[in-house]
């Protein structure tokens, strides 16, 4: 398993973190997650659902470790954080409150409390640990002869939240005995990082159902599984609560959705805004279809329908799959012609069907929906504001974000241009923790340049001049920054820049959509402290934007500014005849920033540490911009 990680401060590694993986190689999408129930998952209490399934071994934990059919144990070197108890969770960064709500907790439920064994109390009071430890530690079940009844799941209540990396809560089966684990599923697969963060929902309990029929077929007679928190997941808090665990026959029919697709691209990016000259003749459409049951089940089809705002059908699609026996999974993967599209927003919705339909175990998970906005000048990867209520997850990340690396970090998304498409700055979302005054640069790269090894930052095809955030802006959320000029892209890749800085304490964040799964290059992060681009997975809320309005032209020019001496040896001195906030940036001849202030009148600032040579000092107000070439001898 692959590693994600920052580098992180303490205070923000539990509060304003994204997840992230270094980018030595293309990323595989994975594409759980998707608007609709999990797959897998089933949010209804047990007593809710019409169930005549025999129930075959059950665990409540009444009996503590011992166990109600057979004796717990523990394993790794972190085993021992396992306990079985009913208190509720406690650590620097979790209140007991955070229990599960599982049908029998109060007779006991296994918890491993990550977040509390990374704290150090002082009585009842706990606080971080220096240093954070990835835990690792599995709990075992006893064997369980399933011979008599091999075509089973296993399902469970849960409650879990995890940060910062990938998910580290690991359901594992094995047919002889514990000697090996044949099969891994992720237990809380589609759920976003650290739960419970602005934008994100709070952690709750949820059960989770596992087809485990093929991973012991080789012999049910010998079958155990454990719950594995498994460190190589990078990822040290928050907790993982287990209760009323239960294997049953596999229902007889119960067909699943596990995902589906809309991608204008058709290499997995889902572009959320999508402006009607980038429109491409066709759209890949696709949806992988699971059969859960232990029956055949045949006249398989996966339909989509795609409405307007009206509800109107604007295009749509059926593909026979034909038939899918128990455990088999199907993808449709086909790629639709477009209709001439208006700008508004669209939604499609995809469905399974199949003859036995009528008899499906759980006919709500046999559909997902997709939605995305034909505009008329924004691109968007990301699709924050348009997703049907209550499926929206976003997270933030900024200055604050990451140790060592309050200036210069670098949000990027690519896009993919079809026709000319001339761009005159960029859209960001902004994250709850803005603050006025720092401010923003953003930019356009090429991505030959933004994938080499290591990446290349500076070869800057258009940038905007420092943006210094304002009140208006953060009470917004939303700013629109102009490039000095605009630039026509031509066809092809290009990565979008938005450049962060701190100005003193005050910290910008941008918001990051976890809602869709992206492929790992679509957007990426850059940071300074080791010049190593990182895939993001997901999709920042950087946007470029045709808006002509957005250019900064000759008459936005700053005036009342001026620099001396010129050329100088070490001081340079920068006065206005206005009383406004002011960003000042000095780049090199190369396009690299090597020094950055804030000042309001004047400032003083000491260029003699720079090698000899002309650079360019750019004096901003956010909207105006004095630029001027200064000589340091």
């Amino acid at each position: 398993m692959n590693r994600k990680a920052y580098t992180l401060g303490l205070a923000t590694l539990i509060l304003t973190t994204a997840s992230a993986q270094r980018v030595d190689q293309p990323s595989v999408l994975s594409r759980t997650g998707q608007l609709a129930p999990m797959t897998n998952t089933d949010d209804r209490p047990v007593e809710q659902r019409a169930d005549d399934r025999d129930l075959i071994w059950s665990e409540n934990f009444s009996n503590g470790l011992a166990g109600t059919n057979g004796a717990w144990t523990r394993e790794g070197p972190d085993g021992l954080i396992w306990v079985v108890n009913a208190n509720g969770p406690r650590g620097a960064y979790t209140q007991n409150t955070e229990r599960i709500t599982s049908s029998t907790w109060s007779n006991g439920f296994a918890k491993f409390a990550s977040d509390s064994a990374n704290s150090i109390f002082d009585g009842a009071t706990p606080t971080p640990a220096e240093t954070f430890i990835d835990w690792e530690g599995s709990l075992i079940s006893p064997t369980i002869d399933l011979s008599a009844n091999p075509l089973v799941e296993i399902e469970f209540q849960q409650r879990s939240r995890y940060c910062c990396g990938d998910s580290p809560f690991l359901l594992e089966i094995s047919a002889d005995g514990g000697f090996s684990w044949s099969k891994i599923f992720v237990a809380n697969e589609g759920l976003p990082m650290n739960q419970g963060v602005s934008g994100t929902p709070t952690a709750t309990t949820e059960t989770r159902r596992f087809n485990i029929a093929s991973a012991i077929e080789s012999d049910p007679s010998n079958v155990r599984f454990r719950f594995h928190h498994n460190s190589e997941a990078g990822t040290s808090h928050y907790y993982w609560q287990v209760d009323d665990i239960k294997i049953s026959d596999l229902p007889e029919n119960d067909l699943k959705m596990n995902y589906a697709y809309t991608s204008t691209t058709g290499l997995g990016e889902e572009y959320g805004r999508i402006p009607l000259s980038q429109l491409p003749p066709s759209m890949n459409m696709g949806a992988e279809v699971y059969n859960f049951g232990q029956g055949e089940q045949t006249g398989v089809v996966v339909s989509c329908s795609v409405t307007d705002g009206d509800g109107a059908e604007a295009f749509s699609f059926s593909e026979n799959i034909g038939t899918l026996a128990m455990g088999d999974s199907a993808i449709v993967d086909v790629d639709v012609d477009l209709p001439e599209l208006a700008v508004g927003l669209y939604t499609a919705t995809f469905t399974v069907s199949s003859d036995q339909s009528e008899l499906d175990f759980r006919p709500e998970d046999n559909n997902r929906v997709r939605t995305f906005e034909v505009t008329n000048n924004v691109y968007g990867l990301d699709n924050i504001g348009n997703y049907p209520t209550g499926t929206q997850f976003t997270q933030q990340t900024g200055t604050a974000s990451f140790t060592n690396n309050a200036e210069n970090v670098k949000l990027l998304n690519m896009y993919y241009i079809n026709a000319p498409f001339t761009v005159h700055g960029l859209e960001i979302g902004l994250g709850a923790s803005a603050q006025s005054d720092a401010f923003i640069i953003v930019s356009i790269l090429d991505t030959v340049d933004v994938l080499m090894s290591p990446s290349v930052v500076t070869n800057i095809l258009t940038e905007s001049d420092a943006y210094v955030l304002t009140s208006a802006d953060v009470n917004l959320r939303k700013v629109t920054v102009p490039f000095f000029e605009p630039i026509v892209l031509q066809p092809g890749a290009y990565f979008a820049v938005a450049s962060l800085y701190r100005d003193g304490t005050r910290n910008v964040t941008v918001l990051d959509d976890i809602t869709v799964p992206q492929p790992g290059l679509a957007s990426a992060l850059w940071l300074p402290s080791d010049q190593t681009l990182y895939s993001n997975g997901t999709a920042w809320a950087v946007r470029l934007s045709g808006d002509p309005t957005l250019t900064v032209g000759e008459d936005m020019e700053l005036e009342g500014v001026s620099m001396f001496p010129n050329p100088t040896t070490d001081n340079l001195y920068i006065r206005s005849t206005q009383n406004e906030k002011y960003s000042v940036q000095v780049m090199n001849m190369l396009g690299e920033q090597v020094q950055t202030t804030t000042f309001s009148n004047s400032t003083t600032m000491s260029l003699g540490g720079l090698a000899a040579g002309v650079y360019s000092v750019r004096v901003s107000s956010g909207t105006r911009a004095a630029v001027q070439r200064i000589t340091v001898q």
